[in-house]
């Protein structure tokens, strides 16, 4: 049986990306340069990710690069991220399963610091998931050093035993990492492809 759950953020909980809800499609070409200089640069986000680079690293270099202003840019960023929308749908199973059915659950995301001091706060995140583990707090990612996170994650949930928990993560490298460390998994798309399976594996 199942005892532990840990939901991955992105892709999972929430769907929305960072700047679209304010620079589309007012400032397309702006929007264009930060995903394909920022996202797209994968040295460039991991190391945000790490907190090797914070939000204000960043801010300056698409200033530089687009010629905006930083105060402009740390504007739409706040706004874009306090715009995001959480999966209310999978959001509330969590709950439920938290609630109703005495599962363990936690977050483990590759995140940055505007993760801590926004996202968390803004949609009281903490109130609903007792562990939250943030790449950024730890200087790695989750597939990184043998998925330590996990170890992490688990120990702050006084839970020892990975055949009894789940990941639902929409990463294959990701879940390979917890299925080597015998986890359970879930490839995860769609809320509609993932109730009837936590119906019948979860919730009973």
């Amino acid at each position: 049986m199942i005892k532990a759950v840990i939901f991955d953020f992105d892709g999972v909980l929430c769907h929305d990306r960072f700047y679209e809800e304010m620079l589309l499609p007012q400032y397309q070409e702006l929007y264009n340069w930060i995903q394909d200089n920022i996202f797209g640069n994968n040295n460039l986000f991991y190391q945000w990710m790490r907190n090797e680079v914070n939000t204000n690293d960043i801010n300056k270099i698409i200033a530089k690069g687009t010629g905006h202003k930083e105060e402009f840019l740390k504007d739409v960023l706040l706004k874009s991220l306090e715009a995001i929308r959480l999966d209310e749908k999978m959001f509330n199973l969590a709950k439920e399963l938290k609630k109703l059915h005495g599962k363990k659950i936690a977050i483990i995301t590759d995140n940055m610091d505007v993760f801590n001091s926004i996202t968390i706060e803004k949609h009281n995140l903490n109130k609903t998931f007792p562990v939250i583990i943030n790449s950024c707090d730890y200087g790695i990612l989750k597939c990184e050093e043998n998925g330590r996170l996990f170890d992490i994650a688990m120990d702050k949930l006084r839970h020892d035993d990975y055949k009894n928990a789940l990941l639902i993560d929409d990463s294959e490298k990701t879940r390979e990492i917890f299925k080597k460390k015998g986890g359970n998994t879930f490839a995860y798309t769609t809320y509609e492809e993932f109730k009837p399976w936590a119906k019948e594996n979860l919730i009973g």
